[in-house]
């Protein structure tokens, strides 16, 4: 039996000279191996030849080549670990995979991710193996291309990240240090006001007061987007987060006098979660933050956590206040949307909360639900994932 039906060349079209592309051979018969080297190199083809799975499977990993033909029996070679080198490692890009049959072989590699790309019955056929090379290198140079312009999106995206990390930063930082100096300047307002009186002061005092406060919510604001930008999955174990959640609602102004309010029902002996300690209490700060202010002064909010007996605990914040009426929901976590948009709003605040905790609940792979009822209260929840000592991560 002849190796090749045919060593025509005049029907192929050529490769660019600037383009070269190295096609590795994995044949076992010396013969078919030389035919079709000759044929390959006539064509501008740099070639490889090997003549076990072994050496192809090396030469992959040393030298990769622009595609591969193989013979179906070493292609096949422990379970197709051939096909599976050249189409799963992420490192060679697209490979183009043609296999050689005999005449009357079967082929069927089991899982598609692995499949040849052209299959070709012997004797070969000289102008189909070639117009089969031609057309699949063309789909790899475009394969590449995409790729290549990808990876380059996501470097640009990466970066742009860093940037935005780094302006959030940098505002913080900017905002942080003039705060400061107008708490002072606030408080020795104060004092010269304290010793005047009349309508004029006491005015005077609730306005500087509440500049303050709302300067004060606009820097803490920051400060979450910075936590949302910073956010790093590890073990957590609960309790230590919403102490952390808490000591940050101390430190508030406007929450401080207020946290008695605030009662833990959390389940006892909680697994450790897949989470961010630090992202985790601001998260569950936001949304104690919340349920305090859209609640009546006497009425409690419940922060409350509990374990599936699975896999998750859930963990959500519960007040019985003014709730959130069922088209709002859709919209509650627009960064800026207020539920109440009236020019007399009895609510302060920017608007930036819930958007802020749901950034902090998608940097730690979960997202926010809501179960609410007009003037009977709303519960904002979460879940996550345990993780035990020793689990990879």
């Amino acid at each position: 039996m002849s190796v090749m039906r045919k060593l025509s060349t005049t029907s192929v079209p050529m490769l660019l000279a600037s383009a070269p592309a190295t096609v590795l051979l994995a044949v076992q018969d010396q013969a078919e191996a030389n035919a079709l080297r000759e044929l390959l190199e006539e064509q501008g083809y740099g070639v490889l030849a090997v003549h076990t799975t072994g050496q192809a499977l090396a030469v992959l990993a040393e030298h990769p080549p622009h595609l591969l033909v193989a013979d179906a029996a070493l292609a096949r070679a422990n379970e197709y670990d051939l096909c599976r080198a050249v189409k799963i490692d992420n490192q060679l890009g697209f490979m183009p995979l043609i296999v050689m049959l005999d005449d009357a072989e079967e082929w069927w590699p089991g899982d598609p991710d692995y499949d040849a790309d052209a299959l070709i019955r012997r004797p070969a056929d000289g102008d189909e193996l070639s117009g089969w090379l031609y057309s699949l290198l063309r789909v790899k140079r475009q394969t590449d291309r995409l790729l290549e312009e990808n990876r380059r999106l996501v470097e640009t995206a990466r970066s742009v990240e860093v940037l935005k990390a780094d302006i959030i930063n940098n505002v913080r930082h900017e905002l942080s240090t003039p705060l400061l100096q107008l708490k002072s300047s606030v408080s020795l307002l104060l004092e010269d006001l304290a010793e005047s009186s009349g309508r004029d002061r006491d005015r005077l005092a609730e306005m500087a007061e509440a500049s303050l406060a709302r300067m004060e919510s606009a820097v803490e604001s920051v400060k979450q987007l910075v936590q949302s930008h910073n956010i790093r999955l590890d073990m957590v174990i609960v309790a230590d987060a919403i102490d952390s959640g808490m000591r940050y609602l101390e430190r508030a102004k406007t929450t401080r006098d207020v946290l008695d309010r605030v009662e833990l029902r959390i389940d006892p002996d909680l697994p450790p979660v897949l989470a961010d300690k630090l992202a985790l209490g601001r998260l569950l700060q936001v949304l104690i933050e919340n349920a305090l202010k859209f609640s009546p002064p006497e009425s409690p909010v419940y922060v409350l956590a509990r374990y599936d007996g699975h896999d998750e605990v859930w963990m959500g914040v519960q007040d019985f206040g003014i709730g959130i009426a069922e088209e709002e929901h859709e919209h509650i976590f627009d960064a800026f949307y207020q539920v109440e948009r009236s020019s007399t709003r009895r609510y302060s605040g920017l608007g930036t909360g819930l958007a802020l905790a749901l950034l902090l609940a998608r940097g730690m792979q979960t997202t926010i639900g809501l179960d609410s009822v007009v003037n009977e209260g709303s519960t904002f929840y979460f879940r996550l994932p345990v993780v035990r000592p020793g689990d990879d991560s």
